[in-house]
């Protein structure tokens, strides 16, 4: 779907390309590899750009709209969803709602509790990694999951960056603001010193950029898409983990069949539902 995806968007927006993927151990006196896939298998986007086209798409195909700086409050309920009251006390309209928040969707539970309909949606944790950017000397093709020297993973991209994540929290309800999540200086300091231990090419080249970020889980692991219980026209999905992006296309199809048919046609959801019984 990746493949079909960047044909209508443009392979070059997405940063789209093909590039093999390799483990390598590495440790004190112990080296080996293996492929994990090649050009057949592995290919990858650029996260950002992939949601800045995929937005700029659906603005100009059916006319979306973004607010930004709003809060949502509260559902508006009449029979199912008719909307939801925006802190400034604005209200929008709507036939259906979907919670896709990422780790923040914990605190869409707050919507639920003051419509009076209860608690519908699974608790949301949020494992926070860190990352740096370091621009390579030269173009690499192939990403490199380590294991050893706290199993560093090194995603290149088609500009010359490589970037480096590894060393993630515990999982955790996420009470940092989306944007505003602090960056903390040692487990930058734990990527630079394994990048020094696992490359002699992007060791000595300290990064421009130091980031941070949540990835979304549920308490059982499994990504929870689907109808929300007690009210009709509200669905939920997230909890990807690091598989967001891989998995996006699929769960966007899902949710639109859902909203459109009344069923996922091309998934079977019901491991993933809210009342899946292997939840329980």
């Amino acid at each position: 779907m990746h493949s079909e995806q960047a044909k209508h968007l443009g392979e070059s927006n997405i940063d789209f390309r093909r590039l093999e993927c390799v483990a390598v151990w590495a440790d004190i006196g112990t080296v080996g590899s293996r492929m994990m896939g090649d050009h057949d298998t592995i290919s990858q986007v650029h996260p950002k750009k992939l949601c800045n086209a995929l937005w700029k798409y659906s603005q100009e195909s059916v006319g979306s709209k973004l607010v930004i700086g709003k809060v949502v409050e509260a559902i508006v309920v009449d029979d199912k969803v008719a909307g939801v009251k925006l802190d400034d006390g604005t209200q929008l309209d709507c036939d259906a709602l979907v919670v896709a928040c990422g780790p923040w969707t914990e605190a869409a539970k707050s919507w639920f509790i003051k419509s009076n309909i209860g608690e519908t949606i699974p608790s949301m944790l949020g494992i926070k990694y860190h990352s740096i950017l370091i621009q390579s000397p030269r173009v690499l093709s192939q990403a490199v999951f380590f294991q050893g020297h706290g199993d560093p993973e090194v995603y290149p991209r088609p500009d010359g960056d490589a970037y480096i994540t590894g060393f993630p929290d515990q999982a955790i309800k996420v009470t940092e603001s989306p944007g505003n999540e602090e960056v903390r200086s040692e487990k930058v300091n734990q990527l630079i010193d394994a990048t020094k231990k696992t490359s002699s090419e992007l060791g000595d080249i300290p990064p421009h950029t130091t980031q941070s970020c949540y990835l979304p889980t549920t308490i059982d692991g499994l990504p929870v898409i689907g109808p929300l219980p007690k009210v009709k026209g509200a669905y939920v999905a997230s909890g990807h983990g690091c598989w967001g992006i891989l998995n996006s296309p699929a769960t966007g199809e899902a949710i639109a069949e859902l909203l459109i048919e009344g069923r996922a046609k091309h998934i079977d959801l019901e491991l993933l539902g809210v009342d899946s019984p292997f939840r329980r």
